[in-house]
């Protein structure tokens, strides 16, 4: 709806006085008030000539800018336009039916809404609280954007995609992010994580799985670091547990190999860091012209050979069917093990009946023999 005047600070009314010349019709610019001509609705424009006031029907006011006589004027007549200005108050928000602000809002009072949308706006409550209670769901969407926490501006929390993984970010360089739980029974209570500048995080309470495992990527592991190393191997971080069997190799250490029968040939093992348990039972079933000490392939490398301290012994309960290879065919005799190349173990013995050492090779171990062995080895 439209009202008389410019604005209520504004006057309403304008004067535009024209000498005209002889014959002229139309009239436009600045009058003698130096004031340009111009009108928004030719209803709230009066024309007068020489004090008298035209009808509509003797000019036309459809421009916005001119006044154009039906009959042109004499010379020296007067010619006087009145400009009643028209203001809208459309610019505006309607009580009952809504509708849309451009610009930012400041509401120093607080706001109270039952539903609210924003898009692509700004809502900046300098002073107060904004409360937000709906019955349904509350969605954040914004567009590959970020979901920002500011305290007297300055970013403090993200809310970011990244990559399609949620990420939860502080924003501060140092500073923590804080999960508590307060009700004494929380998976998560009182946990506090820090996160340091080379990327560790510190779960300060503990941390507790009700459910699902904990992954850790490829190539990282359990840092045991702050526990001191009195021997100086290091080796703090704990970055592998495998388990599982498989089926043995079983060569000559000099050339030539074993075969290995049924499905009872399995060893199986179980690895913890570098340390690598293996058991199971080995049946040889046939030679392929095997020279040297016996070698049993292992699963995972072993570590240095050379260092004694890296060299590990096991056991084997041995069982010979063969009376005339050297070893006693009864069950129970004892061979130690050590490992001797990277990936094999060679199997030494040692005698119930007989405290020398020596080898097991070609000349002890024939068909159908068995053994069942233990060992425990130190991987690289």
């Amino acid at each position: 709806m439209a009202y008389i005047g410019v604005s209520p600070s504004n006057g309403v009314r304008r004067k535009h006085t024209y000498t005209a010349t002889a014959a002229q019709t139309s009239f436009s610019g600045a009058g003698a008030e130096g004031i340009t001509l111009g009108y928004l609705d030719s209803n709230y424009v009066d024309v007068y000539q020489n004090g008298v006031k035209l009808s509509e029907a003797d000019y036309t006011s459809t421009s916005g800018t001119a006044i154009v006589l039906a009959q042109g004027a004499s010379v020296s007549d007067i010619v006087e336009v009145v400009v009643y200005d028209v203001f809208s108050v459309a610019d505006t928000v309607s009580k009952s039916a809504g509708g849309t602000f451009d610009g930012a809002i400041t509401a120093n009072a607080g706001v109270v809404v039952d539903n609210i949308t924003i898009d692509g706006t700004e809502i900046d409550l300098s002073s107060g609280d904004l409360t937000i209670d709906v019955a349904g769901t509350i969605s954040l969407d914004t567009d590959s954007g970020g979901i920002y926490f500011k305290d007297g501006g300055t970013t403090i929390g993200e809310f970011i995609n990244s990559s399609s993984d949620f990420m939860l970010k502080s924003a501060v360089q140092d500073k923590d992010i804080l999960l508590k739980g307060n009700d004494g029974g929380a998976t998560i209570t009182a946990l506090k994580l820090d996160m340091s500048e080379d990327g560790h995080a510190t779960f300060k309470n503990g941390v507790t799985l009700t459910d699902g495992n904990l992954v850790v990527a490829s190539g990282h592991g359990i840092d045991f670091s702050a526990t001191s190393d009195a021997t100086g191997m290091g080796g703090e971080l704990l970055d592998d547990y495998e388990d599982g069997v498989y089926t043995p190799t079983v060569t000559g250490a000099t050339s030539g190999s074993y075969t290995v029968g049924d499905s009872a040939t399995k060893l199986a093992y179980t690895k913890i860091g570098r340390m690598v348990h293996l058991q199971g039972q080995i049946h040889i079933t046939g030679k392929s012209s095997p020279s040297g000490v016996v070698n049993v392939s292992l699963p995972f490398a072993s570590g240095n050979t050379t260092d004694l301290a890296e060299r590990s012994a096991g056991s084997v309960i041995f069982d010979s069917a063969n009376s005339s290879n050297g070893v006693a065919h009864n069950s129970g005799n004892f061979v130690n093990f050590m490992v001797s190349t990277s990936s094999s173990v060679g199997i030494f013995r040692s005698s119930e009946e007989n405290t020398s050492a020596g080898s097991l090779n070609q000349s002890h171990l024939d068909t159908n023999d068995r053994f069942t062995i233990g060992i425990t080895y130190i991987t690289f």
